[in-house]
């Protein structure tokens, strides 16, 4: 027995319910050319296509009126199986669409008839697979021939033919009368083929498909007609017949037609083997789909033509995906937007807003989401909606009427806005003119901001509203009927005339803004010029409407008169500084003039601002602000650069003697004292000046050799002002080189630390340690680049160093048996000021396994009076941990008492300096008493610093100082020198 495999599925997709853009654009499809019975269907399984055979065979079958436009739901036709099955003619169909190719033989019944038929059923898909179509093909099938009603599906006819001859022994005989006729019959093309591609057998189908006769195919192979483009993907799939990878597959490829054409076809194949497996022959079933390539041919003509419609059409349409983005517009869309083609068009609502402004017709500003588009896709419908719509880029102007909806593709996937625009300019005013004379409409124009006048064509004033009396400064009475030429009395008369003039000449809107002198400072007004156009000679009459827009004009001046100055002072502010020196250099550039630079800042601005309030602070800016303006000279200018800084300009001078003369009455204008309140505060200032172009062209490095002169003066005392020279900036590149050696120590860990013994004074016990960082091989002092590691932020990373370090020497002190001799850390100001000190601290003590008395914190006055609130908190929780905080420099600072009472101190260290002067003055000495009296008198422990004689030691013991440090006691360090000098006794004064 032969092998026989043939059944074959599509994989296409299953159809949408709903039909698909092809389906929605067909039309009716024309298959009157067509001899045999055949239809078309849709997804929706609704005849788009039907001859008169078909018409009639099954109006026989099913007594149902079958034309086009018909469901096929309506149409009673059933198969019926040799197993006694009925299926529907329907959901064959629907099965059909899935993507297999059914050839079908049964008994069919309808409400009128049954008859043995054969139908073909081939889906018709896009080029992404999705079906669009279904074509099916119907005959009768004699009774004799009907094989007992047997039902054979995906694939065509195969009764049990006579044997083959194989390739050489030619032509093969014959079969029996009835089956041969069957094989003639069907509709479709069936054929055998040797495995080497010789024709076996034909039937007709194919010779009229091919336009051979059987004996010609006979002498050639399926290779010799297959279109050359399609031969290498037909004969791979063969070969994976012949080698048992598939035992069927279907193809759709192109033949060549005998006469030269091309004959597109549905390809359908399997293989026979003998009872050995070796191949025998293939059995092919071919379908002629040249008319379906015509069906699509049709679609994409149809779908031009719909397209040519589009855009014929003079109303511009807009269609929007559901995002707001532009996805479709007609030509009209194109000229009436000023795009160029439908790219330039796909914008989104967003981007549109940009380029265009939206008003109601009274002029109110519509926001974005009220523009109608933004309505319909939020699904409401909007009808003949007109607005004022003004194009940013080109000024123009117009009226447009909007109307549209919002709807769903016709799958259901997607929902889009579909927007009509009209350009109803000319007919907007041409209706506002021709209701001019009720009084409906005068009262309406009354009331509105905007002055509005018609003109006839000869310009004489025909109707203006209160505004434009107002406007013109004329009651109604006295302008009705004049010629535009006599309204001369108002600033805009000679301004306005040629765009009046070009209006009516040329029947085109016309407009422009302008702007005026008055009584009341300058003016701005945006005026339209509005033909009232006729059918035959153009221009009848032309409307004026004139917009003043001069509070918005002086809203955006203030607004920029804000961003260019300081809200504090009212001085102009870095931004004007640059705007304004490019301009000032440029002119002494051209007159060969120099400029000098004088950048200011205050000395002991910040400790006022800290202890008095940033209220007092604010005024004694704004005082010394007014000072610098007014004792300047008018073409000087005063700037703030923010903080207690200033820079002033000073053009076109005649010597350095001017400008020190300038410098010192400025000194001396800032030292007055500032009346604030009940206080009288003082402050001094510093100032470094650069001169142009002796210093430099550009602003930037003008204001930066300033600078560089005034960190000059405060590293010399401040209340100075110096002349910058190229050391100061030496000085500056210093200290940059002394930043980027920073970071080079801290990522080699270059710093070390010394300790200095702190003592109680009347026993000489050694009660801690003062940890102080040390830098080897750099000769940059702790004094110099502490505040450098603090400006530019690297004291954080140097801060968590030293504080690891302590602590690894607490435990190696301890294993040496020093046990709890607790270190002092300094903490900066900056390091304080981080939010999560307190908690950095307990971490890192938890890490070493150490108690809160290991460690003590040493702060300055400065670093607590910052923000007295958090420094409570943060001390306190410092303080609950165990940690000791002692208060350091104390008398060098600008503490309250009152603040120095609430804050949870521990110790108070009275500031070497005073400490020093105990020898020298009775002033020094009653400082350090004072200082002994308040720590002991606030139940702090007293600490005095740079004790460096016996005397000094003395005379603080006496007078109640607990505890001290000095070079008298001990210099600083290293650890484990530190440690020797414990075991050696730790005597005060001995080495």
């Amino acid at each position: 027995m032969e092998k026989h495999a043939f059944e074959h599925k599509n994989p296409s997709p299953a159809p949408s319910t709903n039909p698909g853009p092809a389906a929605a654009t067909h039309g009716r499809l024309d298959l009157s050319h067509i001899a045999a019975a055949m239809l078309i269907v849709d997804a929706r399984l609704c005849i788009v296509g039907i001859n008169e055979a078909c018409r009639d065979a099954l109006t026989r079958l099913s007594g149902a009126i079958v034309e086009f436009g018909s469901a096929l739901s309506e149409v009673p036709v059933f198969i019926e199986t040799a197993e006694g099955d009925r299926e529907p003619l329907e959901q064959m169909c629907r099965r059909a669409f899935l993507g297999e190719a059914l050839f079908v033989t049964g008994h069919c019944t309808g409400a009128r008839q049954a008859r043995s038929m054969l139908f073909k059923l081939m889906p018709m898909s896009d080029c992404f697979g999705n079906p669009l179509l279904l074509t099916i093909a119907i005959q009768d099938f004699p009774d004799d021939a009907a094989i007992n009603s047997h039902r054979v599906e995906h694939a065509a006819p195969a009764p049990e033919f006579v044997e083959p001859e194989t390739e050489t022994q030619g032509t093969t005989p014959m079969p029996p009368a009835d089956l041969q006729r069957t094989f003639d019959l069907a509709p479709v093309g069936i054929a055998h083929v040797a495995p080497t591609g010789r024709w076996l057998r034909v039937n007709q189908y194919i010779c009229n498909m091919l336009g051979y006769t059987r004996e010609e195919l006979a002498s050639i192979t399926y290779q010799d007609v297959t279109y050359p483009a399609d031969l290498e993907a037909d004969n791979a799939l063969v070969q994976e017949l012949l080698s048992g990878k598939r035992s069927s597959y279907v193809l759709e490829k192109r033949y060549l037609h005998k006469s030269g054409d091309t004959v597109w076809a549905y390809l359908a194949v399997m293989l026979v083997r003998e009872d050995d497996g070796a191949p025998k022959y293939f059995i092919a079933v071919l379908s002629d789909v040249q008319w379906q390539k015509s069906v699509l041919a049709k679609a994409e003509e149809s779908q031009a033509r719909l397209q040519a419609v589009f855009n014929s059409l003079n109303e511009a349409v807009f269609v929007f995906n559901a995002r707001g983005k532009v996805i479709e517009a007609n030509s009209a869309a194109l000229r009436l937007f000023g795009y160029q083609d439908v790219s330039e068009s796909s914008s989104s609502v967003v981007e549109l807003e940009k380029r265009f402004e939206v008003r109601t017709l009274d002029l109110h500003l519509l926001p974005v989401e009220e523009w109608p588009v933004c309505r319909i896709l939020r699904g409401e419908s909007v009808a003949n909606s007109e607005l004022r719509v003004l194009q940013r880029e080109s000024g123009r102007r117009w009226i447009a009427s909007f109307s549209g909806t919002k709807t769903t593709s016709s799958k259901g996937h997607s929902e889009f806005a579909v927007l009509t625009v009209r350009d109803v300019t000319k007919r907007h005013y041409a209706e506002l003119a021709l209701r001019y004379s009720e009084q409906r409409f005068r009262t309406a124009l009354d009331h509105i901001p905007d002055a509005v006048v018609l003109y006839d064509r000869s310009l004489r004033v025909r109707y203006v509203n209160q505004a434009m009396t107002r406007l013109l400064q004329r009651p109604a009475s006295a302008i009705l009927g004049r010629h535009e030429s006599e309204l001369k009395s108002h600033p805009l008369a000679d301004l306005r005339r040629p765009l009046l003039q070009a209006a009516i000449n040329n029947a085109k809107l016309q407009s422009a803004d302008f702007e005026y002198a008055s009584p009341y400072g300058t003016r701005y007004v945006a005026a339209s010029f509005v033909p009232l156009l006729n059918d035959k000679e153009g221009a009848d009459e032309v409307m004026g409407i004139y917009h003043d827009y001069t509070q918005r004009k002086r809203a955006e001046e203030n607004a920029r008169q804000a961003a260019l100055h300081d809200p504090l002072t009212r001085l102009p502010n870095r931004a004007l500084l640059f705007e304004y020196a490019k301009h000032l250099l440029g002119a002494a550039r051209r007159s060969q003039e120099k400029v000098a630079v004088l950048f200011i800042d205050l000395d002991g601005f910040k400790p006022i601002n800290d202890l008095h309030g940033h209220e007092t602070g604010d005024e004694i800016l704004r005082q010394i602000a007014q000072r610098l303006k007014i004792n300047t000279r008018e073409e000087d200018m005063t700037f703030r650069l923010g903080g207690d800084e200033f820079l002033i300009l000073l053009p076109r001078l005649t010597s350095h003697e001017a400008v020190k003369e300038m410098a010192q009455h400025l000194l001396q204008t800032v030292n007055r004292p500032c009346e604030v309140g009940n206080l009288s505060l003082a402050v001094s200032a510093s100032i470094g000046i650069s001169l142009y172009p002796d210093d430099g062209v550009e602003t930037d490095m003008l204001i930066q050799h300033a600078d560089a002169a005034m960190y000059y003066v405060k590293e010399r005392g401040r209340n100075g002002f110096e002349f910058y020279v190229p050391e100061m900036s030496a000085h500056v590149e210093r200290q940059a080189v002394i930043e980027q050696e920073l970071k080079r120590a801290i990522k080699g860990n270059e710093f070390c630390l010394f300790y200095q013994p702190v003592v109680e004074m009347h026993t000489g016990k050694v009660v801690c340690a003062e940890a102080l960082i040390r830098w080897p091989g750099n000769s940059a002092s702790a004094d110099r680049f502490v505040p450098i590691a603090e400006a530019t932020g690297l004291i954080g990373p140097v801060g968590d160093w030293v504080l690891s370090e302590a602590c690894e020497q607490y435990l190696a002190w301890r294993e040496a048996g020093l046990a709890d001799l607790p270190i002092a850390i300094n903490v900066s100001p900056v390091q304080f000021r981080r939010h999560d000190l307190a908690e950095q601290i307990e971490a890192t003590l938890k890490r070493y396994g150490l108690r809160g008395s290991a460690i003590q914190i040493e702060l300055t006055e400065t670093a607590v009076m910052d923000d007295i609130d958090r420094a409570v908190g943060v001390l306190g929780r410092l303080k609950s941990a165990g940690i000791k905080v002692s208060l350091d420099d104390f008398g060098t600072g600008y503490s309250s008492l009152n603040y120095l009472s609430r804050l949870p101190l521990n110790k108070l260290k009275i500031d070497q300096t005073f400490v020093q002067r105990i020898e020298l003055d009775s002033a020094g000495r009653a400082i350090t008493e004072a200082i002994i009296v308040l720590g002991r008198t606030l139940g702090l422990t007293v600490v005095a610093e740079g004790i460096e004689s016996e005397a000094v030691f003395a005379y603080l013991r006496e007078r109640g100082c607990q505890e001290g440090q000095g070079y008298f006691i001990r210099k600083p360090l290293s650890g484990p020198r530190f440690a020797a000098w414990m075991h050696a006794g730790a005597v005060p004064g001995r080495s």
